[in-house]
């Protein structure tokens, strides 16, 4: 990572352009300001936001003032923490008491809550400085957000955390904070060619956010690098500043599971070519027979807590929700205590069975998506691909590695084992490696 001068960080580029890493290095050591890259950031806001529309609320005079302090922070010689004055955008389904936290829905309109979400919390102790709140859809359903996607306009950006991806690759801000229940960070990283880390479930509390069902809610990272996503990561965990690419090429696992027949035929030459680039063992792996139900297990899940949390509520409120949550707490309030239960033991034998999946492979790899970003009138696109590990409460890194055939970004998923997140960002910057190379040689 270049740490001596502007211009070797840069290589041409503006500051809202620089890797995240380059940036924290270059604010620690006073290089730049947390004013000047504010502005970067701004004015690129200012430029793309009107055509993107990836932001539910912004708050430029107190980020700009939060940039400031942030200086006379580091003039100060005070302590500083591992996101110091990098500007951040989180989903707007994270409370925060200084900006409306309305979860996409006109039924919460103007609601501001009393105090941060934990995990808003944590980041700005660790320096960073939220410009604002990201868009997303209703209470993170299914459901066309206001985004678009800042590759192709005509495109989706993906499901509920697509702000946070469309702001991340339109160099608005280096970082975005999401959350995914089922796809909802994995599938924007791919529409949109972002770098995503899911964690394991329980990588940080999600209190203050919009949990929907608590064994599928998890934080979601979005960046422009692995090394940029470990820097992110750091600041719920410190040991992750440390990790380094695997010296040893890794086993991978190849995983075709539910959802791979739905897959574009693009899609799966692309993932095909790029296995066979790469300089390790990587065999098929057959997933047992439960994760063909991954899917259904899902949804029926989050329809029961769909009802339970919104059933209640008065119908003239429920008319005014988007179709898919109207839909979910429709089929939710079909579903009895017997189904209930026997659907989250299904879901704990699948947790039992991943175990057995690895053996002895490193990670798993497949698909993040079905394929390149769908139409805007189309939808948001499939979770498929991602939602057994989201049941699974495995962490899983998506890499905008392939590309379809109309150019555009189709991500690459590895899976870890639970709790070992920093094994899998070692074997995810290995793949970059690889790929960045692969892909140079053949330039």
């Amino acid at each position: 990572m270049p740490q001596d001068t502007k211009m070797s960080a840069t290589a041409g580029a503006t500051l809202n352009g620089w890797a995240a890493t380059a940036l924290a290095t270059n604010l620690r050591n006073g290089r730049i300001s947390a004013a000047e890259l504010m502005e970067a950031c701004l004015d690129r806001i200012t430029m793309r936001e009107p055509e993107v529309k990836a932001w539910a609320f912004l708050d430029i005079e107190q980020a700009r003032e939060r940039a400031k302090m942030a200086d006379a922070r580091r003039k100060a010689g005070l302590a500083l923490g591992p996101l110091h004055g990098l500007p951040i955008g989180v989903k707007d389904v994270f409370d925060t008491a200084d900006m409306p936290s309305e979860y996409g829905s006109q039924t919460l309109r103007g609601r501001r809550p009393a105090r941060d979400a934990d995990a808003i919390s944590i980041l700005r102790n660790a320096g960073a400085i939220v410009i604002g709140k990201t868009a997303t859809s209703e209470f993170g359903m299914y459901h066309p957000s206001p985004t678009r996607n800042p590759i192709d306009l005509s495109r989706s950006p993906g499901v509920s955390s697509s702000g946070s991806a469309a702001a991340v690759v339109d160099h608005m801000m280096p970082l975005g904070l999401g959350t995914q229940h089922t796809a909802s960070t994995t599938l924007p990283a791919s529409f949109c060619g972002a770098f995503a880390f899911k964690p394991s479930l329980g990588f940080t509390s999600m209190a203050g956010s919009n949990v929907l069902v608590p064994r599928l809610a998890h934080v979601g990272l979005l960046a422009r690098s692995t090394l940029d996503l470990c820097l992110f990561a750091s600041a719920f965990d410190p040991a992750m500043a440390d990790v380094s690419a695997t010296q040893k090429p890794p086993q991978l696992g190849v995983v075709r599971g539910p959802g791979w027949a739905m897959a574009d035929g693009d899609a799966r030459v692309a993932f095909e070519a790029l296995l066979q680039q790469l300089s390790t063992s990587a065999e098929s792996v057959d997933l047992p027979v439960e994760f063909d139900d991954a899917p259904d297990i899902a949804v029926g899940l989050l329809d029961a807590h769909l009802a339970r949390r919104f059933g209640s509520e008065p119908e003239e409120t429920i008319r005014q929700y988007c179709p898919p949550l109207r839909d979910g707490i429709a089929a939710g309030r079909r579903i009895d205590a017997a189904h209930y239960h026997a659907l989250d033991a299904q879901a704990n034998v699948l947790v039992e069975r991943a175990r057995a999946v690895f053996g002895g492979f490193d990670a798993l790899i497949t698909l993040s998506a079905l394929g390149e970003a769908t139409r805007i009138e189309d939808g948001p696109g499939a979770g498929i691909m991602s939602m057994p590990w989201s049941l699974c409460g495995l962490p899983t890194v998506s890499l905008p590695f392939l590309t379809g055939d109309r150019g555009l970004p189709i991500g690459v998923q590895l899976i870890g084992r639970h709790g070992r997140d920093a094994d899998l960002l070692r074997v995810s910057m290995w793949l970059e490696a690889v790929a960045s190379s692969s892909c140079h040689s053949s330039q």
